[in-house]
């Protein structure tokens, strides 16, 4: 699990305004007159009451100093993970009303944030064996997880979670120091399907599994309930010497059935790290968002993929709202048939790709679909020609003479996406 880190969001290019790298090789071979011409312009830096970049909560409580301190500042600007995959866009079907998203982590503040307020459960910290003594948050990690799935929107505030009137329960599986066992997951699991969620965020990768973790995926899935966990966790694999050696698996996320998460930048570039032993499903901005935190009203950011799982399940809150008769496989098949696939040299850079909160409430699904029919088909290298699921024609990439064949392909890409997005030119 991957720290919180300080540092400010914002001020970075809107949905694929750059092109995609990974390891320094450009995903996307279009000429930079090309890009040039067709980017998204910046979006305003994330504004913040007072002076200085907002704080930082970690994976584990302060150093020396007890539980994380509330923020005291607040973001007044959209910040970029909201721009990029633009959950709003869902909102006028459905905001995740009727659906719980269990956190299994260490809890949620359920009493100091203007953003949660009204709509968290408080359940058991399954490490001390306390009933409904999860509704508070030490560490702060959970919380901000939390927000991202929920989070109400606020006069004011740019920040919103993508399912903003879903409800949550809280359910506490780390100890003091922020560390969780396998068996402790597991009992948490099972406490969020007992406490009705329809779908469970674990933003945990721990290196080992269990039995008891297993059967509790298991259960879920019975029950009508999806999970959602990081594919790899806090663990650098150049820490090994081996710049290329695979991270280490990540559970639950190994496990059949959860949907395996990565991290993106801004701009949508992939996580710069080795491939990790457990294949990521999906992806999900990652890097330097925002969200809330205990104690306050204040804003906190962090980066890391069991963060990114936080808007992989406020997306999940949205197909159950709005197709409340799918199962968690269908749930799950939605989610990748409509992610937004980037590709190199033929093959996905991430899993299915980024998560599209509005294509996965929407789109329709063939009658009967099984999970298997509705995986999207497999991506088409750019060199020649991909579509994707009927959003417009992709970028036909060539060099010299087939310039102008590119910028044409370009334009209609543009034209096609805007104006199923509802985009109008201006007058």
């Amino acid at each position: 699990m991957r720290g919180l880190r300080e540092g400010a969001a914002g001020g970075v290019p809107g949905r694929r305004g750059r092109p995609y790298v990974r390891r320094g090789r450009p995903a996307l071979l279009v000429p930079a007159a090309v890009c040039a011409l067709f980017a998204l312009s910046p979006g305003p830096a994330a504004a913040a009451d007072g002076d200085g970049a907002l704080p930082a909560v970690s994976a584990v409580p302060p150093q020396g100093s007890g539980c994380v301190r509330p923020s005291p500042r607040k973001m007044t600007q959209v910040p970029w993970p909201q721009r990029y995959i633009a959950p709003s866009r869902a909102w006028d079907t459905t905001r995740g009303e009727g659906v719980t998203v269990a956190v299994v982590d260490t809890g949620v503040d359920a009493g100091h944030s203007p953003a949660l307020a009204g709509r968290v459960v408080a359940g058991p910290d399954v490490t001390t064996g306390a009933a409904h003594a999860a509704g508070t948050d030490c560490v702060g990690h959970g919380t901000f997880v939390a927000g991202l799935i929920a989070a109400a929107e606020l006069p004011g505030q740019g920040f919103a979670g993508v399912a903003p009137r879903a409800r949550v329960l809280a359910v506490r599986v780390t100890d003091r120091d922020g560390a969780a066992s396998a068996d402790h997951v597991a009992a948490g699991i099972g406490a969020a399907v007992a406490g009705g969620a329809r779908v469970v965020d674990v933003p945990l990768a721990l290196p080992r599994g269990s039995a008891a973790l297993t059967a509790a995926v298991r259960d879920a899935q019975r029950h009508g309930t999806l999970v959602v966990a990081p594919a790899y966790g806090e663990a650098d694999p150049s820490a090994s010497g081996d710049p290329d050696a695979p991270a280490p698996a990540a559970y639950p996320a190994a496990l059949d059935g959860v949907l395996a998460v990565a991290s993106l930048g801004p701009g949508g570039a992939p996580d710069q790290r080795a491939a990790p032993r457990t294949a990521p499903d999906i992806a999900a901005p990652g890097t330097a968002v925002m969200s809330v935190g205990p104690g306050g009203p204040g804003h906190f950011t962090g980066s890391g993929a069991d963060l990114a799982t936080g808007f992989v399940a406020g997306a999940a809150a949205l197909v159950g709202a709005a197709h409340p008769e799918s199962t968690p496989a269908q749930v799950r098949a939605r989610l990748l048939a409509t992610a937004y696939p980037m590709v190199t040299a033929g093959r996905p850079l991430v899993g299915a790709g980024t998560v599209d909160p509005s294509a996965a409430v929407s789109t329709p699904m063939p009658a009967g679909a099984t999970p298997e029919a509705a995986a999207p088909p497999a991506p088409v290298a750019l060199a020649a020609r991909a579509s994707h699921r009927g959003r417009g024609t992709a970028v036909a990439v060539a060099g010299g003479a087939l310039g102008a064949a590119l910028l044409t392909g370009f334009a209609a890409f543009t034209v096609t996406r805007a104006r199923r997005r509802g985009w109008r030119p201006g007058v």
